[in-house]
């Protein structure tokens, strides 16, 4: 078995450098990503032991007390646990700690020999990582929407992803929203096909949050960014009921504020210039959740269940974000929306303490959302709606209308061999299935092309119907996403190191991936801003609509789009790791760590076309504790971090698939379907940029030989203070810089001008070059089919110089600064500043630019003059962020919160048709020249400053207990700043400006309010 084999091979190199790594370990103290750790000291050594009993479940551990004093128990699972120093049979001292996950919790014992509680010290020593771990206790006080995004958000170092990409597409550490790694009790709940969001639990269902943003250890891998961590609730040894309700009313929530064309002060724009684009002022949002769990023995100290389930339902009225434009003609038709969105997450988690060295975890979840959408007419001129439902559209997991989430099943078990080994093994399986369907109604027909208009692309008197109510592209009904993952463990204490090593691997699958042009393509009716017998660039060609007759006299045209990428996908990524910790001395912890990751991708037909071998990922740490006493930590970190490419990259990379386009003129367009009549070619076939004619492409053409994986070095450097008991303050600077990615280029030049090179190559049958993923910047080897054979494929070997790009380059530099003071005395408070600088030319894997979802082959690289300007502030930078929040209970019964985020804005960007690129090679309005003269990254200034306050109120009645009555306002000062801008200049390729070039697409959610009643019972 493949497993068998690479975990044989992942223990040999364990256990056979273990003489070269002596001295180093891992960098977060060996830890399990689902577990924690209890360490600590014993004055008098001879003749202790340490016992370790877990609060709730009556878990037990005992742990050997070195020599020297030191005693390590790991692999614990969370919660509170009692610490006891015992002498000839009896205890002496005890501890009460609380086990975080991924972190180490310290419990001293002096020799005063009687029994006391300790409390916890503030600083973990023994952790390297950066980021933040957060309690369900901590996430129910503060005020925060109930997602994992508000958590990630809230941890340092992070920022909210453009408003284009799916809910919880985040940027960790200045990554692109695509190179993370989330998981749920050691699970990869990472969306497969684009990397871009993830599964959810009930909220009500979290244990505890570890969002990390850099300097994790070798266990955690396929991340360039960052890491959100989530482990569950289990049951415990009392049982405990409880229930939440929420309500979100539409009522009490501030106003959206409209959206208005820019001024963009062009004769074309006239029109349009500072006038109402979309009417959000009477959109109205009402949302209500229910909640309900239960959790206890099913056997004493032995076999317990914990299940949660929650339902929400959010309902909109308002404007629909595509036909209820105020100049979309079907406005009228379909420009209000009502819609219904029903979100059901449910968990069930069963823990078998075998026996105090052995445990078995079940772990079940379900996180479905279905919408239903009517649109019905509503009237710009009077405000009024007509009531008449004209269109809907019905979803479930849908990307870009609900949440994606899907059914997981997960076993874990957990082995304490002996004192020394212990044993961790996981299984888990997870299934997504897609749906998207679209009702009919009269003057409504979701099978026929769609059709748009630009603000001046409407001839007079000529009917301008558009029956398809569906916008863009959009997958089939019935894809589904499947996820197979195995990991195995191992971990060995010899004297002062820890020694663990371990294996994954995990099968992804796409079914029915890929998009299509919904109604099977579109009509784009437009207008040449110059004279009709003007030539102006069209696809390939350059020419002037009045060449074509018809409407073309007065410049009018019409450009058919096809697209198409349906098609299944397939990806498998295994690693393996090693690490060694050496307690150097009582106060010095040193660490390494060494990853090795492979994946490869397949396309619709199963033939593997990229696999990566030998990600070798070092990784290294050190802790020191100054004072010895937990007070002053410095610390570092060094590591190497590689992310995989998503199977969405076969889905247009590898496989079938059609984009072309072809411009006409016309002399009717037909009353019901909008479709053009009387058409006369302006470009004489359709036209593919990219050569994606729906041809078949060989698998061992698409991709370059011996690609580089997408991987980037992290160097870090902080310390630790405990100022006070209470308080602690800490500061650390982060230095990360992109080494390599991969993407895709469609240049057929540099294939050209090697044919002239080598004329002897026979290309009588080649149907040209399309697209390939290659490492830009780089020496690269292609293989090509220039004869068409299927067989005899030609290598072509091409310098970085002869293709053209300049390397990927991608840095990000911060210092964070903090001071906390855990929950005592009544309050919790933490404040976090960091100032960055992310700058480059690449995002990364995603383009927020343009808000492209084709993750590893976006725009940017397909050709050289797009990459001309693009090095500057990349557009997950914010210079300056302070995020603060928490809580002060000043009664038994009164508590208040808050969380308050500063940021300073996203850079802005001009983006334009560049008319000194051929017309065959144009992308139209993607390069950084606009105005007739080079616009580069970052030179249009910065969207203004983000602020936000939210606050909350709760009441805990003394003579109900169990009971809390929360009011939450978020937004307290409603600011509604802009979020994100459109940042296309012209109008394909041609000087044409758009009526909407920096017109906002996202502000701030308005003021609203939660109330929220809850209601926990333990027996």
């Amino acid at each position: 078995m493949a497993v068998k084999t690479k975990l044989a091979r992942s223990l040999a190199l364990a256990f056979g450098a273990t003489a070269l790594t002596l001295g180093m370990s891992s960098t977060v103290l060996a830890q399990s990503n689902t577990t924690g750790n209890v360490y600590g000291a014993v004055e008098s050594p001879a003749g202790a032991t340490v016992v370790i009993e877990n609060l709730d479940t009556k878990l037990r551990r005992t742990a050997t007390v070195e020599s020297n004093g030191r005693y390590l128990a790991t692999s614990l699972p969370p919660g509170r646990y009692s610490v006891q120093l015992v002498r000839n049979g009896t205890v002496v001292q005890t501890r009460e700690v609380e086990v975080l996950i991924g972190q180490g919790a310290e419990a001293v014992f002096t020799t005063q020999q009687v029994q006391v509680v300790g409390r916890r010290r503030t600083i973990d020593v023994s952790n390297t990582n950066n980021g933040a771990v957060f309690t369900s206790q901590q996430l129910q006080n503060l005020p925060i929407a109930r997602n994992v995004e508000s958590i990630i958000l809230i941890a340092p170092n992070t920022t909210q992803g453009d408003s284009r990409y799916p809910n919880g597409a985040n940027s960790f550490g200045g990554g692109a929203v695509s190179e993370n790694s989330y998981y749920v009790n050691g699970f990869p709940v990472t969306n497969p096909l684009t990397q871009l969001g993830y599964m959810e639990l009930p909220y009500g269902a979290i244990g505890q949050a570890q969002i990390l943003t850099g300097g994790f250890g070798a266990e955690f891998g396929r991340s360039v960014g960052g890491v959100a961590n989530i482990t569950t609730k289990s049951g415990t040894n009392r049982w405990e009921v409880g229930g939440i309700a929420q309500w979100e009313p539409k009522n009490l929530a501030a106003s959206q504020v409209d959206i208005y064309y820019p001024k963009v002060g062009a004769p074309n724009t006239a029109a349009t210039d500072g006038t109402l684009y979309r009417r959000r002022s009477g959109n109205e949002t009402d949302r209500k959740l229910l909640g309900f769990n239960v959790g206890g023995p099913l056997i004493q100290d032995k076999l317990f269940f914990f299940g949660s389930l929650e339902q929400t339902r959010t309902e909109f009225s308002g404007t629909n974000a595509i036909n209820g434009l105020r100049l979309n003609t079907a406005s009228n038709i379909r420009g209000w929306e009502d819609s219904e969105t029903d979100t059901t997450r449910y968990l069930v988690k069963l823990d078998w303490n075998i026996n105090d060295n052995h445990r078995l975890e079940y772990t079940g979840f379900g996180d479905t959302s279905k919408k239903d959408k009517y649109l019905s007419g509503y009237n710009y001129t009077t405000g009024a709606r007509n009531g008449v439902t004209g269109a809907s559209e019905h979803y479930k997991n849908f990307s870009g209308e609900t949440p994606v989430g899907g059914i997981v099943n997960i076993l874990k078990y957990t082995g304490n061999i002996t004192d020394d080994l212990t044993v961790t093994a996981l299984y888990g399986r997870s299934k997504t299935k897609h749906e998207n369907t679209y009702g009919s109604y009269p003057g409504v027909n979701p099978n026929v092309y769609q059709v748009t208009y630009t603000s001046t692309g409407k001839v007079p008197g000529l009917p301008d119907p558009s029956p398809n109510p569906i916008s863009g592209n959009v997958p089939i009904t019935g894809g589904e996403d499947t996820v197979e993952s195995a990991r195995l463990d191992l971990e060995y204490k010899l004297g002062n190191h820890t020694i663990r090593a371990g294996i994954d691997e995990n099968r992804l699958s796409s079914e029915d991936a890929g998009v299509y042009r919904a109604g099977g393509g579109l009509w784009a009716y437009a207008r040449s801003a110059q004279s009709p017998t003007t030539p102006i660039a069209l696809q390939n060609v350059v020419v002037a609509p009045a060449s074509g007759g018809g409407y073309g006299l007065q410049g009018y045209y019409v450009t058919e789009t096809k697209f198409t990428s349906i098609t299944d996908a397939y990806s498998d990524q295994s690693a393996q790791y090693i690490e060694d910790r050496w307690q150097v001395t009582k106060d010095l912890l040193l660490t390494i760590g060494v990853r090795n990751e492979q994946f490869e991708n397949r396309n619709g037909e199963k033939q593997k076309f990229m696999d990566i071998k030998d990600q070798i990922a070092p990784r290294f740490s050190a802790s020191w504790d100054v004072n010895g006493d937990s007070t002053l930590k410095v610390f570092g970190t060094a590591g190497r971090y590689f992310v995989q490419v998503p199977t969405n990259i076969s889905v247009r990379g590898a496989s079938r698939s059609l984009f072309t386009s072809q411009s006409f003129t016309y002399t009717g367009i037909d009353p019901v379907t909008g479709a053009p009549q009387g058409l006369v070619p302006l470009v004489p076939a359709p036209f593919s940029t990219n050569n994606e004619y729906f041809q078949a492409k060989h698998p061992s053409t698409v991709a370059a030989q011996d690609l580089e994986p997408t991987y980037q070095d992290e160097i870090t450097l902080g310390f630790e203070r405990a100022l006070t008991p209470d308080i602690t303050f800490g500061a650390r600077a982060t230095y990360r810089t992109l080494r390599s990615t991969i993407d895709d280029m469609c240049d057929n030049r540099p294939f050209l001008a090697w044919l002239a090179r080598n004329p002897n190559v026979n290309t009588s049958k080649w149907t040209g070059f399309g697209c390939a993923a290659f490492n830009p910047g780089e020496d690269n080897t292609f293989l090509v089919d220039f004869a068409n054979t299927g067989t005899n494929l030609t290598e072509v070997k091409l310098t970085a110089a002869e293709l053209g790009f300049d390397e990927a380059k991608r840095t990000y530099k911060a210092v964070d600064l903090f001071v906390e003071h855990p929950f005592r005395n009544g309050w919790y408070g933490r404040v976090n500043y960091t100032w960055s600088k992310n700058y480059g030319n690449t995002e990364g894997q995603t383009q927020s630019d343009i808000g492209q979802l084709d993750v590893s082959h976006t725009v940017s690289w397909d050709k050289p003059e797009l990459m001309r300007g693009k090095y500057g502030p990349l557009p997950n930078d914010r210079t300056h962020q302070l995020k603060a929040f928490g809580f002060y209970q000043f009664t038994p019964e009164w508590m208040v919160g808050g969380n308050l985020l500063a940021q300073s804005g996203r850079p802005k960007n001009c983006l334009g048709a560049d008319p000194t690129v051929p017309a065959a090679h144009s992308y139209g309005s993607y390069y950084d020249t606009c105005f007739g003269r080079p616009a580069p990254r970052g030179s249009e200034g910065r969207l203004p400053w983000t602020t936000r306050l939210d606050l909350n109120l709760a009441y805990m009645p003394s003579y109900v207990k169990g009971m809390a009555v929360r009011l939450d306002v978020f937004n307290v000062m409603n600011r509604q700043t802009v979020q994100s801008i459109s940042e296309q200049l012209n109008q394909n390729s041609t000087q044409t400006r758009l009526d909407s070039y920096h017109r906002v697409l996202s502000t701030q959610t308005p003021r609203y309010a939660r109330f929220t009643v809850e209601y926990n019972h333990k027996f």
